[in-house]
């Protein structure tokens, strides 16, 4: 499809944001491009903006500028408004990124011309229900976390999962990652890699108090049931690291993959193999293996 409307998304207290954006956006206008960009960063551009939301349906091809936090902010409008996405690296580690600060000029030409294919992520979907009713619902694209709100203690669950109760879990958390996020969260606190358009999601408690407390991978066809029985400190829900919707005991939440996906632009060049190696420092040499 060919692209005629482009949005842009960054994070707008950055000024190596702000001069990307200025120039992307006169680099698509001389090719006869329509140039869209978030109001935040276009209020601190002094220009008019657009919501997030209107954006990503508007848009063909959704650009971020920032870093993995902006990346998944716009992929998870993108996913219900049908944009593909272009993530550029202008923060830290950049994980999610396609591209460099440096490379995204050629990145967004590469894009328009096609050159760099978009991959499906399925996102995950969790459900809270509070006396046999639902109160919540909601989407993520990397993970959906249970922790204390305050960080430090400790959340007592009940796990349920392939058709049989799987018994008590006490932990400081429990991650629920997508494919696509199990390179984050989940992997500090000792989850597997999975490649990222499997449709799969992986459960990795953070620090468990029991030895035999390990990672559980599921498919599309198998939910994960949840119950809180208690924490010292209130239990939050956490869906992509954004602020928490709190939890009480009793409550029940049913993990799975969802039927959402969003399209991410990806860079033959850059594999999440030599992503592993190159931003998590997963390497080794035949010297040493062989000595």
């Amino acid at each position: 499809m060919a692209v005629r409307r482009v949005g842009i998304l960054g994070h707008p207290e950055r000024p190596a944001v702000r001069r990307a954006a200025a120039r992307l956006s006169t680099l698509m206008r001389r090719r006869g491009l329509a140039v869209r960009i978030d109001s935040a960063l276009a209020r601190e551009m002094e220009r008019p903006g657009h919501t997030l939301a209107t954006l990503a349906r508007w848009s063909q091809l959704l650009i971020t500028l920032g870093g993995d936090g902006t990346a998944l902010r716009g992929a998870c409008a993108a996913a219900r408004g049908g944009a593909v996405v272009l993530p550029i690296n202008l923060g830290g580690l950049g994980f999610l990124a396609a591209a460099e600060e440096a490379e995204a000029d050629q990145a967004v030409r590469a894009a328009l011309a096609g050159k760099w294919p978009p991959v499906r992520h399925r996102l995950l979907e969790a459900r809270v229900s509070r006396g046999g009713r639902v109160v919540q619902r909601g989407q993520a694209v990397n993970d959906v976390v249970i922790k204390a709100a305050g960080g430090y203690s400790a959340v007592h669950l009940r796990v349920e999962a392939l058709g049989a109760d799987l018994g008590h879990l006490l932990a400081d958390g429990l991650i629920v990652a997508s494919a696509a996020g199990s390179t984050a969260y989940s992997l500090s606190a000792g989850g597997p890699v999975l490649a990222r358009d499997l449709d799969l999601m992986v459960a990795t408690p953070v620090c468990p108090h029991t030895l035999a407390s390990r990672s559980l991978v599921l498919g599309p066809e198998h939910p994960l049931e949840v119950r809180v029985l208690g924490s010292f400190d209130r239990p939050g829900l956490f869906f992509d690291g954004q602020e928490p919707s709190f939890l009480e005991p009793g409550d029940q939440i049913q993990f799975r993959l969802s039927r959402a996906t969003v399209r991410v632009l990806e860079n033959p060049a850059r594999p999440l193999g030599r992503a592993l190696r190159g931003k998590l420092g997963w390497q080794g040499s035949e010297r040493r293996s062989f000595s």
